[in-house]
């Protein structure tokens, strides 16, 4: 593993000459999978960001908790950025491992808090309403509480099997630089995060199922056609986006943790792939749907319509103005332009 590292990430292939095209081609083509992923991912979360705390019809606790999953998974890209060159130093290396595990740990409970948001909102909310402020800033620190609590007493307890395991040698990081510092030792990823993330996806899929059989029988009771159309496009918009990150935050743990305890090469380079390319994907997903682009479609008219209106207000002031001054309104004689009285000659 640390021949292959080398090879690809550090820029030391072998140059032997039967070696070198393919080497070199290999490393480019990683090299510049990684570098152009992780920023378009980095940027397409910033955009993400940005548009549900620009509009305030997306300022809802469903918003809120789903800003909050793109902060964690802003970290995880911008620390696996980091740690793409190497880490030299062990103390660094060290930070860098424990924080990539604890984003991960956030980014998944954050996914869980939105699911169970979900179900809540499908059994109490028939009827588009949103509940009251006092309701959704409670409902919101309890989320906060546990979606960035419950991965620091995770990350706690990885901090005490990575330094048991270590036997007191805790900045000894030869094992996680064949990793870029990306991932633990072995006892502290699989009990610090994977056994973790599996619980955590568990309850996922099981609030979306339960979320997904409870808007299908909340749907076929709504007697109205037009609402029960617009019911089920928001309820199925809302189960798949949700399933959808599910999948990419597991795909991605799942293909880090082969290539961490397999070390074969196919591994590694599918992970760094599906890494440098979770940010963008994600953004894409919240971003790129229907209810979003009629928001925007909405902000787009409503501001087109404030010029009209302005302009409009404009003209009308103008023909007032002209109006009032029946001599130049209604002359087109070329008197007007002249001197009158001519000035004195000089």
């Amino acid at each position: 593993m640390e021949t292959f590292y080398t090879a690809k990430l550090h820029g030391f292939p072998n140059l032997s000459r039967a070696m070198m095209e393919p080497a070199f081609s290999e490393e480019s083509v990683l090299s510049l999978l990684i570098v152009l992923g992780s920023s378009i991912s980095l940027v397409g979360l910033v955009f993400a960001f940005i548009t549900y705390s620009l509009f305030s019809d997306l300022r809802s606790l469903s918003g809120t908790t789903l800003m909050n999953l793109l902060a964690a998974l802003f970290m995880n890209q911008l620390l696996y950025v980091i740690g793409v060159g190497g880490v030299p130093d062990s103390e660094l290396c060290i930070a860098l491992a424990f924080s990539m595990q604890y984003v991960r740990l956030c980014a998944f409970c954050w996914i869980l808090t939105m699911t169970h948001h979900m179900n809540f909102q499908f059994k109490t909310n028939l009827n588009f309403a949103s509940c009251n402020d006092n309701a959704i800033g409670k409902r919101f620190f309890m989320y906060s509480l546990f979606a960035w609590g419950a991965p620091g007493l995770l990350l706690g307890a990885s901090v005490f099997i990575q330094y048991k395991d270590k036997a007191g040698k805790f900045l000894d990081t030869a094992s996680l630089k064949t990793h870029n510092c990306w991932f633990l030792d072995s006892n502290a990823m699989v009990y610090g995060l994977l056994i973790p993330a599996t619980i955590l996806v568990m309850l996922t899929l099981s609030y979306v199922i339960r979320a997904a059989i409870v808007a299908r029988y909340v749907i076929s009771m709504q007697i109205d056609r037009k609402v029960r159309n617009k019911m089920r496009r928001k309820r199925t918009l809302q189960v798949v986006l949700f399933t959808k990150i599910t999948m990419i935050l597991t795909l991605v743990t799942v293909f880090g943790a082969l290539s961490k305890f397999l070390k074969l090469d196919a591994i590694w380079i599918s992970y760094n792939g599906i890494q440098s390319l979770q940010g963008i994907i994600i953004a894409i997903l919240v971003t790129c749907n229907c209810h979003i682009l009629k928001i925007y479609t909405r902000k787009f008219k409503s501001n087109r319509g404030k010029y009209i209106t302005t302009f409009d207000k404009a003209s009308s002031e103008s023909k007032k103005m002209f109006s009032k001054s029946p001599g130049i309104s209604k002359s087109t004689s070329l008197q007007l332009l002249t001197w009158d009285p001519a000035p004195d000659s000089v």
